[in-house]
């Protein structure tokens, strides 16, 4: 395994200057006011099913890692104010609902009837599916901003500070924990672990090196750099590896904030193609084409195994876009101004948009013809997709 591993050496990437900062993740939004869109010819009809009332209403959209949780007939939402609820998908009935004292910054993930979910207290907590009743809470050195990596019996949990821990699922001890250290500046966002070969996990930081660690042991088996950080301020350094990394066969697509996007073979280490980006926001893979929302709120289609250059849409700049969310043939994101938009995946032209009750900074969810939607007045709805 060290062997094969050792090509990540060849892993080194410059760094572009990036002389505009998104400091939107830092908690406050400056961006450029966006411009009035022009009318668009909807071929995509969306009809709401329901709507619940999910939390208090949030001000920024700096926790785009609460994702609601589809299992089974259930759907789970765990918002910013510290309520955690189950919903009915079909319906939207209440299935059960805690009030909780704390403030939810990623998840909620499941395995096993146990909810996980993090804080902006650096505390991770186990919660009863069936019934909403904490199991455990266990303190770590950071906030976890990316949603919690369930494998098998164990939580796989990155915090801000660049440390990776290793948690029971049951009981929430920590079983080992990596110290991999953080820059003085990092995003308000960060990455989730993902698995190769079963018990191998893949973890970007937001110095912009990938690490390779053996989740039975806790023992790291490699450090790469893949984006060096250049410029004269800590803003122009930001390099963070903040989008989930990408494992296809035996190859491995990641993305950097004011760096490259790049497919990286993980069997000699070797780049298969590498082209400049700015991403902080989570991809989808859907056949050979890859899509994502960079840093300007461009979207774009790319060919995962070329990098090729499908499309890309501008239109929708400065809109501070979610990630991208498909549903068949069509690719749904929401902004800040209270849209949500759906495009065509084999042209990139806007095919739907729909006003929505606040400003959309998680990504939808998406399940057969239904499509779920959180917004800023907390509020959750379910739209029929024709």
């Amino acid at each position: 395994m060290k062997i094969r591993l050792m090509g990540f050496a060849l892993l080194c990437a410059l760094v572009t200057a990036c002389t505009q900062f998104d400091d939107y993740m830092l908690g406050k939004d400056n961006t450029p006011i966006p411009k009035q869109l022009k009318p668009i010819n909807s071929t995509v009809t969306l009809t709401k099913a329901w709507t619940v009332k999910v939390g208090k209403p949030q001000r920024y959209g700096i926790n785009f890692n609460l994702k609601p949780l589809l299992s089974g007939n259930q759907i789970v939402v765990a918002d910013a104010s510290g309520q955690l609820q189950a919903l009915n998908k079909k319906s939207g009935q209440v299935i059960w609902v805690n009030k909780t004292p704390y403030h939810f910054v990623s998840g909620p993930a499941l395995s096993d009837g146990i909810l996980v979910v993090a804080t902006n207290n650096s505390e991770v907590l186990g919660y009863r599916q069936k019934d909403g009743q904490r199991l455990w809470e266990r303190k770590l050195s950071g906030d976890v901003l990316a949603a919690p990596l369930i494998v098998g019996s164990k939580i796989l949990a990155k915090t801000i500070d660049g440390n990776l821990y290793a948690l029971d699922l049951h009981q929430g001890k920590i079983l080992w924990h990596i110290d991999h250290g953080a820059p003085n500046l990092v995003l308000k966002a960060s990455s989730s672990p993902v698995m190769w070969n079963n018990h191998i996990a893949l973890v970007g930081y937001s110095d912009g090196k990938l690490d390779t660690v053996d989740t039975d042991t806790g023992h790291s088996l490699a450090e790469r750099s893949i984006v060096y950080p250049t410029g004269a301020s800590d803003v122009e350094r930001l390099v963070d590896i903040d989008a989930d990394p990408i494992i296809f066969d035996d190859t491995v697509i990641l993305a950097s904030y004011q760096g490259y996007i790049g497919a990286i073979s993980l069997r000699d280490g070797q780049y298969l193609w590498q082209r400049p980006g700015s991403i902080y926001k989570n991809m989808k893979l859907q056949g050979n084409s890859l899509y994502f929302t960079d840093s300007h709120d461009v979207v774009w289609s790319i060919d995962k195994r070329t990098g090729r250059v499908n499309w890309k849409q501008p239109t929708l700049r400065a809109r501070n876009l979610t990630e991208p969310a498909l549903q068949g043939n069509r690719l749904f994101l929401g902004d800040k101004t209270g849209l949500l938009h759906g495009l065509d995946t084999s042209t990139g032209a806007l095919v739907a948009r729909v006003p929505m009750s606040g400003a959309v900074y998680v990504a939808p969810i998406v399940s057969d013809n239904r499509l779920y939607v959180l917004t800023s007045t907390s509020e959750l709805s379910c739209y029929l997709v024709s």
